[in-house]
């Protein structure tokens, strides 16, 4: 009966993939055993089920040439969501799926670490600050060269230019001592100057234009 309920369980899965694979337009990806991501063409496999309008899709190169990527932009440019749909392609493409794009190479990564939006934990006597801290110490003690690392917004719970030295000192270690690829998302427009000092980062930037006395959010990296 176990064996019975494991093989139905796992036909439900994989029946489960291949229809939103064919409903959904997904890609097979090309599975590789070096870290490294190349997605063209990438979505969120959520976010575009749920917006009335067509989701701006974008492409992401993440290699040993280029491991690092400061994310700049305004307030709902899609950031977020640009870090958040690569992971989840990792994860989907990992667990055997296709993946919401029209190519992919994944790598071998060994984990994935987050540390995105803001919580504290009254109850046991941390501020919003200070799990932002414990959480980014930790990524930083045990994230290794085959990691993937997605960091949005590091020091906006304190001060701004405590912010920004944190922030700073973040990307030096990542970049210089762990060597793991990165997606860093950041208002400090000022880390756009570790792109020229750090070997293997660059900058992406969400666009934007001023249309009619507006702003209009264009979601393209």
């Amino acid at each position: 009966l176990q064996d019975g309920a494991g093989a139905l369980a796992a036909l439900d899965v994989l029946g489960s993939f291949a229809r939103c694979a064919l409903a959904y337009d997904y890609c097979r990806p090309r599975l590789d055993p070096l870290p490294g991501l190349t997605l063209e063409g990438a979505r969120h496999p959520v976010v575009e089920r749920t917006l009335a309008e067509p989701f701006v899709d974008n492409d992401l190169t993440l290699d040993a040439d280029r491991r690092m990527l400061l994310l700049t932009g305004p307030n709902m440019g899609g950031k977020s969501t640009y870090m958040r749909q690569a992971a989840l392609i990792v994860i989907m493409a990992l667990a055997g799926s296709y993946v919401p794009a029209r190519g992919a190479r994944i790598g071998a990564y060994d984990r994935i670490y987050t540390r995105i939006g803001a919580s504290d934990d009254v109850a046991g006597g941390r501020s919003t600050f200070m799990v932002e801290m414990t959480e980014t110490a930790h990524i930083l003690r045990t994230a290794t060269p085959a990691s993937l690392v997605l960091l949005d917004e590091i020091g906006r719970g304190t001060s701004t230019y405590d912010g920004l030295a944190l922030a700073w000192a973040v990307l030096e270690h990542l970049a210089a001592h762990t060597r793991c690829q990165t997606l860093f998302a950041t208002h400090y427009f000022e880390l756009t100057a570790v792109a020229e000092r750090l070997d293997g980062a660059g900058n992406v930037h969400m666009d934007a234009r001023e249309h009619a006395g507006g702003v209009v959010l264009l979601h393209r990296v």
